[in-house]
């Protein structure tokens, strides 16, 4: 493995590429996005430390099926396709533990999908909220460093759409604003 920094907005790998190598995220946050051929972007997650890219695509050798970009500064460890193929090989019990994570994968991702298709546009943005915050030291539930534009861009919103909509969820006393923080309140009422 070898150690890499991503400036801010810089790619760590481009949708289509070969996908030769994974890339594992030691500090700091990528956005994970997919671009339609009309040039729309999708924004699919934002990840943090401890996530692993571009793991499904080495494994079926296809080449990659979306942009990561680095929300941030980024410190990454990089593994080629080739080396972790080797160490698939040398360690067996390597390889199912990958099977394993590929299948939770698969189910997280099933579980995480099937509400932004049922639920309304309110609601998606409650959810996505929620699966972006994390706890601060005092017990609240806070997201950092989110634009309007990257949560309409999840959830597949405008971004005056997102700003009138956050406007409204803080009218309720669902959350608060702050400069690049949202606090949440009342999670229960941000899926209502």
């Amino acid at each position: 493995m070898r150690g890499k920094v991503f400036a801010p907005r810089a790619i760590v790998f481009s949708q289509g590429e070969p996908s030769d190598s994974l890339v594992v995220v030691r500090n700091g946050r990528v956005r994970l996005f997919i671009t339609s051929p009309e040039g729309d972007e999708f924004t699919l997650s934002m990840l943090t430390a401890g996530s692993i890219l571009g793991l499904a695509a080495v494994v079926l050798r296809q080449p990659r099926i979306l942009t990561v970009e680095a929300a941030g500064q980024v410190d990454a460890s990089i593994l080629s396709a080739a080396d972790f193929e080797a160490c698939l090989r040398r360690i067996p019990q390597l390889a199912h533990n990958i099977m394993r994570l590929l299948a939770i994968l698969a189910v997280e991702n099933i579980e995480r999908s099937a509400p932004l298709v049922l639920d309304s546009a309110s609601q998606r943005l409650g959810r996505i909220l929620l699966a972006l915050a994390v706890p601060a030291p005092d017990g609240r539930q806070l997201v950092q460093q989110v634009t309007h534009d990257e949560l309409g861009k999840m959830i597949g919103a405008s971004r005056p759409w997102v700003s009138l909509t956050l406007a409204d969820f803080e009218r309720r006393g669902l959350l608060t604003r702050q400069p690049g923080t949202i606090v949440i309140h009342d999670a229960k009422g941000l899926l209502a």
